[in-house]
Parts: C-alpha cells; structure tokens; sequence
C-alpha cells in the first residue's frame, strides 16, 4: 500500500495504527473503525482490508479467538482484491498459529498451505521462511519430526543468509532449537550434540538471561539424553534461577513442555513444580485453553506417578471441562473455516489450489508454480533419500546451487513479467537435464535453482554442468544490464563427495553455496567445485 497516494488524514490514521501497533489496543481499533469509513466510503479495498487486519491481529494479541477470526477472515478479499499478497500472506499465517495454538492442526496446516502458495507466487522470501518455521513447530507437536526439520531448515538457511536482519540472533536460536528439539526425539546423538554446539557458540554470548531460558531447557534435555547427571543437574539449576513470569509464554511453551516431562521423566519433582507454577500462571493468561490443557497433562501423570488419587481425579474433571471448552472453540473455528472457504474460493486462485491439494495432511504440495518444477520440499525429502542411497551404497553424490547473474538487474529492466519468463526459460533447461536419471533438479527460491547428481564422477559432474552452463548461454536470452555478458548467464557452485553416515545433505548444500559465492565474487558465468572432505 503507498500511503502517500492518500490524503492528509488518511495518512495520519495509517500512522496512528502503526504507532499503536502492540501498545494501545483501545486506540487502534478506534482509528481502524475510522479508517473502515474511509475505506467503505472510497471503495478502496486496500484500506478496508488493512483496518480489518490490524483489528485482526489486535484481537490476536489480547487473545480475543471470537473477535480475531472474523476481523482476519474479513480482511481476506478486500486485501487480495488490492494485490497486497504480503498482509494476505500474513493473515493465513496468523490464522494458522491460532488454529495449531488452539489444538487444531488440520486447520493450520491449511491455513499454511495457504500462506506458502501466496509467498512462493510473489516471491514474499522475507514472510515465507517464518510460515515454514511455524510449519516446523506443527509438525514437532504431532511427532512428524523428520519433516519438522525439513521445514525448519528452510528458516535456518534464510536467516543464515540474512546476517543483518532485525533480531537476527534470537531468530538464529529459534530455528537452531527447533531443529535441536527433532533430533532430540529421534535420538540422533550427533545431530543434537552439534545443535548444543552452535548454541553455545553462536547464540548464547549474545542473548539475554530472560532470552536464555530455552536454551537452558533444552541443554537439560541434552545431556540427560547422553546419561550426564551432572551436567543435567547444573543446566536445571539455570532454569530455576531464570524461570520468571516475565518470560513469553508463546515463545517458550513448546520448549518448556518438552523440558518438563523430562523432569517428570527423571522424578525430578521439586525442580517440575518450580517451572510448573510459573508456567501454569503465565499460561492461565493467556485464556488459550488447548495450552492449559496440554499443562495439566503433564500434572495429572505426575500424580498418576506418585499415587495422589483425589488429586488426580480433580485434574482429570478439570481436562474433561477444558476439553469441552476446546470443542465450543473447534465448532467456531469450523464455522469460520466454512464461510472463508465459500466465499474465498469464488475469487482466488489459491483456494483453489487449497481445494484440491486440501491439506498437507493428505497431499503436500512439490511442485513450484511458476515453473512446474520440484519445489523446496520435495527437495528435503529427495535429498534425503539421494544421501541415504549414496551412504548405503558407498557412492558419490553432488549438490549445486546455481543462479541467474545480475537477475535483479534483469528483472527491473525488463520488468516482473519477463524476469518470471527468464526464469521458466531456465526451468526448461533444467528440467531437459533432470530427464537423466541420476540427476534431479528443483527450484530453490528467486533465481536459485538446486541440482543433484548421484553416482557420477567429478568430471561427469562438471562435464552436465558445463553442458548447462552453454546450453543457456547459446540460447542467447537477451539481457544489455548484466555487467559480464550482453545475454543471460548463470554462475554454479557445487559439493561433490561420498557422504558418510553423519553428512547431511544441508552440509553439501552450504558447500556448494560457498563456493557459489565465491564465483560470484572473482567472476560470474562460471562453475567452482569443492570436495566435501575439505569443508
């Protein structure tokens, strides 16, 4: 939305929300409900819809669940009838932290899908990295933990490349411990002991006491895994001098869940009892009850365990009538769903998308829509599949990252329309290469493309690399504002190695992205490979 096409009093309205944005709930709708008049009497829908969804999200924030869905669903069409994909992209993302926070997880991922097809069509990277982060804690919450992680790199990579993004560190630690909590559950020693690793080094020197807490919690379950008492002991003791009702509960619940049913695990019933009441505080707050139910779980085992009978059946009252509450929020949420999914349907392409995907649940989506190529997330799973191959059968296997030079300058030139026809042309090309066997290609995001190549040697694997380099760069695509060529080119960098058992494709991935860079700093339209056992 540019604010400066409205007039003086518009704008002083936009600004007032913005300023009262998270602060002044009052004082916001107020200036929303103003700025609806507005919206309504000039039949603009960007306004209409950016009313309704700051009231949306305010709502949100005072955990009004009612009030929230039908101001997030109203402002669905007036926004996507205005073009502004970025706030439609966060409404269903917000929609879908709603539904999973209130015990809902058919809906969120929904709701996710939603999001993702919005960003992946507009190129929204700077909103879709945080849609897969929620998608990683969705799919850790009903133990699908081996995707958790897929989705949850996905983040870790974007905010690796975003070094000078806003809170960049405590995102880093969000991403490194929702990988972490995965791999703690599928009991790979070497992949959690490395997430311990990083948190240490790369986060901990830079945060906070209050912003530590997690990383406490989740050190505690670490070494608890690997039998270290001691240490175990020394990392609860952190969480007990720190654990405070100043904490935020919707950042640190997963996190302390998981750590309390260690300790219940362990009978460590003091140590439970000192983070519970906290928790049980801050949670009862935020009036969510599918959290206070989940809670409670945790204290009706505990009781279970140590025989307190009475207690135990007044706890299991109490999850009886939260549950009862909880289906009263489901049938809302139903009802909302209903009516979004009726009208929105009419008018977008992406609900109908949604309509005959239906959920992740049921069939994930791997194809980019752009290009008709592999997308992201079949790229996780291939690469998986590719490195467990390759492990077993004693192997090589190559991963390239390439893109497209000067593609910015390309596409503000060109504009948008030809910058997507460049990059189907490329797709193309690809996709040519992908009909061998041993070769499966996938768009990465933007420009960046992801190549992988099984069971050849280094010279086949630079030989099919240079075949794509000139086959592009004969096409002779046209592009007078590149600054090393008068057509399109693409620069290449490649990991080449036979992975062991502790290799992960993510480590090639970053390998052939390091040595993209570096063709990217010396010359571009080139190819530069590294040996996996270098890095």
């Amino acid at each position: 939305m540019d604010v400066r096409t409205y007039n003086r009093e518009v704008q002083l309205l936009l600004g007032e929300i913005q300023t009262n944005r998270g602060k002044d709930a009052t004082a916001l709708i107020l200036a929303c409900d103003k700025l609806l008049a507005y919206g309504n009497g000039m039949k603009d829908d960007a306004l209409i819809g950016y009313a309704y969804f700051s009231k949306g999200e305010t709502y949100y924030l005072l955990n009004d669940a009612s009030n929230f869905y039908s101001q997030m669903l109203k402002c669905l069409i007036p926004l996507e009838n205005a073009e502004e994909w970025e706030y439609v992209a966060m409404a269903n993302n917000m929609l879908g932290i709603a539904s999973l926070n209130r015990g809902n997880a058919p809906f969120a991922l929904d709701y996710y899908i939603k999001a993702i097809s919005i960003c992946e069509d507009h190129s929204l990277s700077d909103i879709e990295w945080i849609i897969h982060l929620n998608l990683g804690s969705l799919y850790l919450n009903i133990e699908e933990n081996q995707k958790s992680i897929s989705h949850t790199e996905i983040a870790y990579r974007y905010v690796l490349a975003h070094r000078d993004m806003a809170n960049y560190v405590e995102n880093l630690t969000i991403c490194l411990l929702g990988i972490g909590r995965a791999y703690l559950k599928l009991n790979q020693e070497a992949k959690f002991l490395e997430i311990e690793k990083k948190l240490r080094v790369e986060c901990m020197p830079n945060l906070d006491d209050l912003e530590k807490i997690v990383i406490y919690c989740f050190f505690a379950r670490v070494h608890e895994a690997i039998n270290e008492n001691e240490a175990r002991d020394y990392w609860i003791e952190k969480v007990n001098e720190q654990t405070n009702t100043k904490m935020p509960i919707m950042d640190v619940f997963d996190d302390f869940y998981d750590y309390l049913g260690m300790l219940l695990s362990t009978e460590k019933y003091d140590d439970f009892f000192k983070s519970y009441t906290v928790l049980d505080d801050l949670t009862k707050r935020t009036s969510i009850k599918n959290l206070e139910r989940k809670l409670l779980s945790l204290k009706i085992r505990y009781y279970r365990r140590v025989g307190q009978i009475e207690e135990y059946k007044i706890a299991s009252v109490l999850f009886f009538e939260l549950s009862e509450y909880m289906e009263r929020e489901n049938r809302l949420m139903v009802t909302n769903m209903l009516v979004m999914r009726n009208s929105y349907m009419e008018l977008t392409q992406i609900n109908k998308k949604v309509e005959e995907q239906n959920t992740f649940l049921q069939k994930r989506s791997e194809t980019d829509p752009l290009t008709g190529m592999y997308n992201r997330l079949k790229l996780n799973e291939y690469s998986e599949e590719a490195f467990d191959r390759a492990f077993a059968h004693n192997s090589n296997v190559a991963v390239e990252i390439l893109d497209i030079d000067y593609f910015k300058q390309f596409n503000d030139n060109y504009g948008h329309q030809a910058g997507d026809d460049c990059i189907k042309f490329i797709a193309e090309k690809l996709m040519e290469l992908s009909q061998e066997g041993s070769i499966f290609c996938a768009r990465y995001g933007g420009d960046e493309f992801v190549i992988i190549y099984e069971g050849l040697t280094e010279s086949q694997v630079l030989e099919k690399a240079n075949e794509l380099r000139n086959s592009i760069y004969e096409a002779d695509m046209e592009h007078r504002f590149s600054l090393s060529d008068n057509r399109v080119t693409i620069s290449q960098g490649i990991c080449y190695g036979s992975p062991d058992g502790d290799t992960s494709y993510f480590k090639y991935l970053q390998g052939a992205d390091k040595m993209l860079y570096e063709v990217k700093q010396q010359s571009r339209n080139n190819i530069k490979l590294c040996l996996a056992e270098e890095l």
